[in-house]
């Protein structure tokens, strides 16, 4: 099991129809290929764990970088595990920009900055905690 975690910014923010295109599109493809994950969209911004075996998280992320809508993009994690963090969804989803978003246990202000800063780089151990309390409150 291999886990990729990237951040990167839109560059132009999506509508709600689009991220919907862009999660049907995605979780096709995913299943396909037996890759799971999330993706978190917020105020232009994203975060997404790819999870599978290496050479098809690393090929699918080799296309994701070279999609044109988004730019700044930073792996944070690329590592081997032997858990499935979001095992059961070929691509689960959150849009952030709920103003309610807040309330749900867990919910970390990490996705409210920036997401291509050095800072998310240099540290990355957010992206974890962030990551887990969705898959929590999704269960």
């Amino acid at each position: 099991m291999f886990h990729l975690v990237y951040v990167s910014s839109a560059v132009k923010p999506f509508s709600e129809s689009e991220l919907i295109d862009l999660l049907s599109k995605s979780r096709e493809k995913n299943a396909q290929k037996d890759i799971t994950g999330i993706l978190l969209y917020n105020d232009g911004n994203f975060m997404q764990l790819l999870e599978g075996e290496e050479a098809a998280v690393r090929q699918l992320y080799n296309i994701i970088s070279h999609d044109q809508r988004h730019n700044g993009i930073i792996v944070l994690v690329a590592e081997q595990t032997s858990e499935t963090i979001f095992g059961e969804w070929s691509m689960a989803f959150r849009n952030l920009t709920n103003k309610h978003i807040h309330e749900v246990p867990g919910f970390s202000r990490f996705m409210n900055h920036t997401l291509i800063r050095e800072s998310f780089k240099n540290d990355p151990t957010g992206c974890w905690d962030l990551l887990k309390a969705f898959r929590e409150t999704s269960r």
